[in-house]
């Protein structure tokens, strides 16, 4: 942080400080009586941030979470602070201002609310602020709105939509399939090399998500086929990359999220946005519904905490009751009159 602390120092301090040969302590700014602007304070956060996950979107949002936090109080003419901040002032000029003036909905709220909440957090464990603020401030209790996910016959219609006759299509087919097998973030598909491609063992081999973390996916022996097919069809081009245009360049996301797209338009998808991630929560449905456990479904996914997961378990649990009614021993044993 130090060196990000002698950037952010406004530009005449700085100026002023170098002229005068003083050298700048940056590690003893925060018991110097040294306050951070509003701008200086987003920017260490948003620093900090980038050291720790290599999700760009992850960056995007908590950069656009701060600016509505930011525009929220200017237009209730509060100057934006992180000194005399009170739990109050968050309470009834930021979570009720969303609720009562803007009408966002529940998801949106909370995720505004956890990222103030790890903003000045972040302050507060770096020693820039004495107290946090926002240490007691709760997300909105209410009814959650329903993760996305395709049904067995969605899939089905979706995976007939690729010709498979073509290099394109072919490849497309491949990337739907590991994505369902795998729940991979389509960030972390396109950025797949082959290196990271185990054909022996069935795996990816570290796997890079918002974590940062690397992990290692198993995917089935029916989708290692399919993998070995496609790099004989790939050949032998220069891109590090596993998935490739006809050009041999890295596929973009953008191109496959559109491609996906007009897959679901031709396959009759309208009550689902056909997305990998819709994609990426089938594969967590499916794994539930087929019996896999959340440790590993935590693993796989590359969450870091349970959180989600079980978000996925509450979810989908009337259809976890339903198969239970179908597999039951005891109904097994009873149907059979054995009892």
């Amino acid at each position: 942080m130090s060196g990000n602390v002698v950037r952010l120092l406004r530009q005449n301090e700085t100026v002023s400080k170098r002229r005068s040969n003083k050298l700048f302590d940056a590690g003893s700014a925060t018991g110097a009586g040294y306050r951070l602007t509003w701008e200086e304070a987003v920017n260490l956060f948003i620093q900090a941030r980038r050291a720790e996950t290599s999700s760009d979107d992850t960056i995007k949002f908590e950069r656009n979470s701060l600016k509505c936090y930011q525009r929220i109080l200017e237009e209730q003419d509060i100057e934006p602070d992180i000194y005399d901040i009170s739990i109050d002032l968050l309470r009834n000029k930021f979570v009720m201002f969303m609720v009562e003036k803007k009408g966002y909905k529940l998801n949106t709220i909370n995720n505004r609310i956890k990222a103030i909440k790890r903003f000045f957090t972040f302050l507060h464990e770096e020693g820039w602020i004495p107290d946090n603020p926002a240490a007691h401030l709760k997300t909105r209790k209410g009814h959650q709105p329903t993760i996305p996910s395709f049904t067995e016959e969605q899939v089905v219609a979706l995976f007939k939509q690729p010709d498979q006759n073509t290099f394109t299509g072919f490849r497309d087919f491949v990337m739907l399939s590991l994505i369902l097998d795998t729940g991979l973030r389509v960030g972390e598909m396109i950025k797949l090399k082959t290196s990271q491609v185990d054909i022996k063992d069935s795996q990816l081999l570290g796997v890079i998500g918002k974590s940062k973390k690397p992990r290692d996916i198993p995917f089935c022996d029916d989708v290692r086929k399919l993998l070995i097919r496609y790099i004989k069809a790939r050949g032998d081009v220069p891109s590090q990359y596993f998935f490739v245009t006809l050009h041999g360049r890295q596929l973009g996301v953008r191109t496959f999220q559109d491609t996906l797209h007009q897959y679901g338009k031709d396959a009759g998808i309208t009550n689902v946005r056909v997305s990998p991630h819709t994609l990426r929560h089938t594969f967590a449905k499916m794994y539930i519904l087929q019996d896999g456990d959340p440790y590993s479904l935590q693993d796989i996914l590359g969450h870091t905490s349970q959180d989600m997961v079980k978000k996925y378990v509450n979810l989908w649990r009337p259809e976890m009751k339903s198969k239970h009614e179908k597999s039951s021993p005891m109904r097994h044993l009873y149907k059979e009159r054995l009892l």
